[in-house]
């Protein structure tokens, strides 16, 4: 079971959609999360064993493109990837709970831990946590080209710095600082990075395109059987992600969303505006995308950014969906 994240990219939208990406695994990066644990400080081996298991397990309920993969994921198991871990466990051949069983772990308990739901979930519900600790950091070093740079911290501070006695993480100002730098200037690459931006559009687009096909088996899949399944039944989007058809035609950030743009705070309310879209321009429905969501750049989101993309650039649409938004308040002017 966790032998599958090998075949799922750290980064949502992989490397091989088009964009300098992290090319590091969601399996490498959950070995390192249960390093990291390993350095937490005091409680008793029960707690530090169940910390351990659920730091190495954290992503085994992720499906495929994760975070992408999420809404529908809501909607079809009632879950996300943080709650999915039972279900994980439940489709797997190797019957790997038994492997828990074997050191007196309750596959239960260490759900509620990687759900939030316990009170050793801090560990990875923070900010930061053990999992964004090694998230950002494997981020960095893994682009190709180490575009970023090197990072400013190393996250066995971060672990090194946690007690299972305490209850909340308290960090030196200086190591909060150097992460936090790193965190936005992360997700800042990834949120200006184009060809990113057009996947994670697209591939959102094409999942919801999807929608009535998929089964719960479809969340067990690897990144590529899943965009096999893509290329199967959308075979024109993929194709236009192949061969990096799709342009950003609007990118623009919203302070609040007023008068008929809030709609868009309701992702039923992408899939319709996206089919408006299309039939009013008289696109095919794997032409167009759009995203419409809050970029984590610090403790809470301060902005909404919206983003259409269109096959080769077809700017017509754009002219409605600036309509819509003429009334928000721009980022810029906050």
């Amino acid at each position: 079971m966790l032998q599958r994240l090998r075949q799922i990219e750290l980064s949502a939208v992989p490397g091989w959609i088009g964009s300098k990406v992290a090319m590091a695994s969601r399996y490498q990066h959950s070995l390192n999360v249960g390093r990291l644990s390993l350095l937490v400080s005091g409680g008793d081996e029960d707690e530090q064993l169940l910390l351990t298991a659920a730091a190495v397990l954290h992503d085994v309920g992720a499906g495929p493109f994760p975070h992408l993969s999420d809404q529908v994921m809501r909607e079809i198991l009632g879950f996300s990837h943080e709650g999915a871990v039972e279900f994980a466990f439940e489709n797997s051949p190797l019957k790997d709970s038994r492997i828990l069983e074997n050191y007196g772990l309750n596959l239960i308990e260490v759900a509620s831990v990687i759900e939030g739901q316990h009170k050793i979930s801090r560990f990875l519900h923070g900010f930061p946590d053990l999992d964004n600790a090694d998230n950002i950091y494997r981020f960095i070093i893994s682009i190709p080209g180490r575009l970023l740079g090197e990072p400013s911290y190393d996250p066995c501070e971060i672990a090194s710095s946690m007690s299972l006695n305490d209850e909340e993480p308290t960090f030196p100002e200086d190591l909060k600082k150097r992460w936090m730098k790193d965190f936005r200037r992360t997700y800042a690459y990834l949120w200006d990075d184009e060809l990113n931006m057009i996947g994670w559009t697209m591939l959102r687009r094409a999942l919801r395109l999807l929608r009535d096909e998929l089964t719960p088996e479809f969340f067990r899949l690897t990144n590529k059987e899943a965009f096999q399944i893509i290329k199967l039944k959308i075979p024109r989007l993929a194709e236009g992600l192949e061969k990096r058809e799709y342009r950003i035609i609007f990118d623009q950030k919203y302070v609040e969303f007023k008068g008929e743009a809030r709609k868009l705070l309701d992702p039923n309310n992408i899939w319709n505006l996206e089919k408006m879209l299309c039939k009013e321009f008289d696109l095919e429905e794997w032409s167009l995308g759009l995203t419409v969501d809050q970029p984590l750049l610090g403790e809470k989101p301060d902005h909404w950014r919206v983003y259409l993309v269109s096959h080769k650039g077809y700017e017509k649409p754009k002219r409605i969906l600036e309509d819509i938004l003429s009334e928000s308040v721009p980022f810029s002017s906050f």
